[in-house]
């Protein structure tokens, strides 16, 4: 008697937390939707010292804004993949750099479509909620948790640069190669709200192919442009619906 109670104690603790675990499968898919900024790396602009490289070459007044919109859909529970639409506005200028007599300014639009494999390095923790009499019918809240992880993918985008001050009458400036892969990589965290919706914050930085974002390459550039994306996001789980006919049961 002994051991078939204990048995029946372990198989109700058990129950939960296998039913728990697989909870992920439910609702695999979520739409993300961000606002945030982005920053540019090229031959325009940058840091008045020789030499510099790196975030000392970041100018921040040349800091603009970008929006994206993502749909991601978990293969396993910490293996996601998710496609995404971004738009950024990109500025630089050689105010105040090393190259202040050139006088180069230049701004751009650009949009972005990628695919990335994210890989989670904690578990995402749902929002569990009770009602209790203890706590006068309020809605408490246990098991949130961040959850962090890192992404790599693949991409295309597409920029439009256009010229200001002496950059106009260049014959430098080329404004008719529009187009280069991109590879994103980051890594980003996710806090639940509530069952359906999380917020997070992503960071992640763009090698491309090409070197005219800003419409301009010099001779002597070693690198090709460079961008990066800070995004703060909030996502929202798509359930699965349940279907309303009764199950079917064979004897």
């Amino acid at each position: 008697m002994k051991t078939s109670k204990y048995i029946l104690i372990l198989g109700l603790v058990l129950i939960p937390v296998l039913t728990f675990s697989q909870r992920w499968k439910l609702s695999r898919s979520e739409y993300v939707y961000g606002v945030g900024i982005s920053n540019y790396f090229g031959d325009i602009g940058g840091a008045n010292t020789a030499g510099a490289s790196g975030f000392a070459d970041l100018d921040i007044g040349s800091t603009r804004p970008g929006l994206s919109f993502g749909y991601r859909y978990k293969l396993y529970e910490r293996i996601s993949l998710k496609g995404g639409l971004m738009y950024a506005r990109f500025h630089g200028s050689d105010v105040k750099s090393i190259n202040e007599a050139r006088n180069y300014t230049f701004s751009s639009n650009l949009f972005e479509l990628t695919g990335q494999l994210e890989y989670h390095l904690t578990e995402e923790k749902a929002v569990v909620s009770y009602r209790s009499m203890s706590l006068r019918g309020k809605l408490r809240k246990f098991n949130a948790g961040i959850n962090l992880y890192v992404f790599v993918g693949v991409g295309g985008a597409y920029f439009k640069p256009k010229a200001s001050d002496d950059f106009i009458s260049s014959e430098r400036f080329v404004n008719n190669k529009n187009l280069g892969l991109v590879v994103p990589f980051g890594l980003g965290f996710k806090y639940p709200l509530s069952t359906d919706t999380y917020v997070g914050l992503e960071f992640g930085r763009r090698f491309v192919t090409s070197d005219y974002i800003d419409g301009f390459s010099p001779e002597a550039s070693e690198a090709r442009d460079v961008y990066y994306f800070t995004v703060i996001n909030v996502s929202y789980k798509i359930k699965k619906k349940r279907s309303g006919r009764r199950p079917e049961y064979r004897f």
